[in-house]
Protein backbone atom coordinates (compact mmCIF):
# COMPACT_ATOMS: atom_id res chain seq x y z
CA UNK A 1 0.00 0.00 0.00
CA UNK A 2 1.10 3.53 -0.67
CA UNK A 3 3.05 2.81 -3.85
CA UNK A 4 1.35 5.58 -5.84
CA UNK A 5 1.92 8.13 -3.08
CA UNK A 6 5.56 7.09 -2.75
CA UNK A 7 6.16 7.35 -6.50
CA UNK A 8 4.43 10.76 -6.58
CA UNK A 9 6.63 12.06 -3.76
CA UNK A 10 9.81 10.66 -5.31
CA UNK A 11 9.07 12.10 -8.76
CA UNK A 12 8.25 15.49 -7.26
CA UNK A 13 11.47 15.39 -5.26
CA UNK A 14 13.57 14.46 -8.30
CA UNK A 15 11.95 16.83 -10.79
CA UNK A 16 10.63 19.64 -8.62
CA UNK A 17 7.33 19.36 -10.50
CA UNK A 18 3.89 18.13 -9.59
CA UNK A 19 3.08 15.01 -11.57
CA UNK A 20 0.08 12.74 -11.94
CA UNK A 21 0.50 9.15 -10.81
CA UNK A 22 -2.26 6.63 -11.36
CA UNK A 23 -2.65 3.13 -10.06
CA UNK A 24 -3.84 0.58 -12.63
CA UNK A 25 -3.55 -2.90 -11.11
CA UNK A 26 -3.55 -5.93 -13.38
CA UNK A 27 -5.85 -8.90 -12.88
CA UNK A 28 -4.28 -11.58 -15.06
CA UNK A 29 -4.68 -15.31 -14.63
CA UNK A 30 -1.68 -17.57 -15.17
CA UNK A 31 -1.59 -18.68 -18.80
CA UNK A 32 -4.27 -16.21 -19.88
CA UNK A 33 -2.53 -12.81 -19.82
CA UNK A 34 -3.34 -11.74 -23.38
CA UNK A 35 -6.96 -12.87 -23.12
CA UNK A 36 -7.38 -11.21 -19.72
CA UNK A 37 -5.83 -7.95 -20.95
CA UNK A 38 -7.81 -7.72 -24.18
CA UNK A 39 -11.09 -8.88 -22.58
CA UNK A 40 -10.91 -7.75 -18.96
CA UNK A 41 -13.60 -8.49 -16.37
CA UNK A 42 -13.13 -4.91 -15.24
CA UNK A 43 -10.51 -2.19 -15.34
CA UNK A 44 -9.58 -0.52 -12.06
CA UNK A 45 -7.93 2.88 -12.11
CA UNK A 46 -6.88 4.89 -9.09
CA UNK A 47 -6.36 8.56 -9.89
CA UNK A 48 -6.51 11.79 -7.93
CA UNK A 49 -7.80 13.88 -10.84
CA UNK A 50 -10.72 13.04 -13.17
CA UNK A 51 -8.66 14.10 -16.20
CA UNK A 52 -6.09 11.39 -15.46
CA UNK A 53 -8.80 8.74 -15.14
CA UNK A 54 -10.34 9.93 -18.42
CA UNK A 55 -6.99 9.60 -20.23
CA UNK A 56 -6.76 5.99 -19.04
CA UNK A 57 -10.39 5.37 -20.01
CA UNK A 58 -9.54 6.47 -23.57
CA UNK A 59 -6.51 4.16 -23.63
CA UNK A 60 -8.67 1.22 -22.55
CA UNK A 61 -11.63 2.07 -24.83
CA UNK A 62 -10.74 -0.54 -27.50
CA UNK A 63 -10.75 -3.25 -24.85
CA UNK A 64 -13.99 -2.22 -23.14
CA UNK A 65 -16.51 -2.60 -25.94
CA UNK A 66 -18.69 -4.84 -23.79
CA UNK A 67 -20.47 -3.81 -20.64
CA UNK A 68 -17.51 -4.59 -18.43
CA UNK A 69 -16.91 -1.73 -16.00
CA UNK A 70 -14.17 0.86 -15.91
CA UNK A 71 -13.91 1.62 -12.20
CA UNK A 72 -12.31 4.83 -10.98
CA UNK A 73 -11.29 5.38 -7.39
CA UNK A 74 -8.42 6.73 -5.30
CA UNK A 75 -4.98 5.21 -5.87
CA UNK A 76 -5.11 3.72 -2.37
CA UNK A 77 -8.44 2.02 -3.11
CA UNK A 78 -7.11 0.69 -6.44
CA UNK A 79 -4.04 -0.75 -4.72
CA UNK A 80 -6.20 -2.31 -2.01
CA UNK A 81 -8.56 -3.75 -4.66
CA UNK A 82 -5.63 -5.73 -6.07
CA UNK A 83 -4.58 -7.05 -2.64
CA UNK A 84 -8.13 -7.99 -1.66
CA UNK A 85 -8.76 -9.78 -4.99
CA UNK A 86 -5.55 -11.79 -4.54
CA UNK A 87 -6.44 -12.64 -0.94
CA UNK A 88 -9.97 -13.73 -1.91
CA UNK A 89 -8.70 -16.02 -4.68
CA UNK A 90 -6.02 -17.51 -2.43
CA UNK A 91 -8.67 -18.11 0.23
CA UNK A 92 -10.93 -19.90 -2.26
CA UNK A 93 -8.09 -22.14 -3.48
CA UNK A 94 -6.93 -22.91 0.07
CA UNK A 95 -10.50 -23.64 1.13
CA UNK A 96 -11.22 -26.15 -1.65
CA UNK A 97 -7.89 -27.87 -0.94
CA UNK A 98 -8.85 -28.27 2.71
CA UNK A 99 -12.29 -29.54 1.72
CA UNK A 100 -10.60 -32.11 -0.56
CA UNK A 101 -8.54 -33.28 2.42
CA UNK A 102 -11.67 -33.51 4.55
CA UNK A 103 -13.55 -35.39 1.81
CA UNK A 104 -10.74 -37.91 1.68
CA UNK A 105 -11.07 -38.52 5.43
CA UNK A 106 -14.87 -39.03 5.32
CA UNK A 107 -14.98 -40.98 2.02
CA UNK A 108 -16.77 -38.18 0.15
CA UNK A 109 -15.98 -37.35 -3.50
CA UNK A 110 -14.59 -33.82 -3.77
CA UNK A 111 -15.77 -33.62 -7.39
CA UNK A 112 -19.35 -34.28 -6.33
CA UNK A 113 -19.03 -31.71 -3.55
CA UNK A 114 -17.37 -29.20 -5.89
CA UNK A 115 -20.16 -29.58 -8.43
CA UNK A 116 -22.75 -29.29 -5.68
CA UNK A 117 -21.41 -25.99 -4.42
CA UNK A 118 -20.17 -24.63 -7.76
CA UNK A 119 -23.69 -24.46 -9.16
CA UNK A 120 -24.56 -22.00 -6.40
CA UNK A 121 -24.35 -18.64 -8.21
CA UNK A 122 -22.90 -17.04 -5.08
CA UNK A 123 -19.94 -19.43 -5.20
CA UNK A 124 -19.39 -20.46 -8.84
CA UNK A 125 -16.75 -22.80 -10.27
CA UNK A 126 -13.84 -20.39 -10.75
CA UNK A 127 -10.80 -21.39 -8.67
CA UNK A 128 -12.74 -24.30 -7.20
CA UNK A 129 -10.45 -27.17 -8.24
CA UNK A 130 -8.35 -28.91 -5.60
CA UNK A 131 -4.68 -29.05 -6.45
CA UNK A 132 -1.19 -29.32 -5.10
CA UNK A 133 -2.22 -27.95 -1.70
CA UNK A 134 -4.49 -30.91 -1.01
CA UNK A 135 -3.72 -34.54 -0.32
CA UNK A 136 -6.65 -35.54 -2.51
CA UNK A 137 -5.89 -34.07 -5.90
CA UNK A 138 -9.01 -34.68 -7.95
CA UNK A 139 -9.55 -34.80 -11.66
CA UNK A 140 -11.95 -31.92 -12.41
CA UNK A 141 -15.24 -32.56 -14.17
CA UNK A 142 -17.79 -29.77 -14.28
Amino acid sequence: MGTSAAIFARLQQLTGRAVDVASNPEFLKEGAAIEDFTKPDRVVVGARRPEVAETLRQLYAPFLRTEKPFLTMSPESAEMTKYVANAMLATKISFINEMANLCQKVAADINDVRRGIGHDSRIGFAFLFPGVGSAAVASPKT
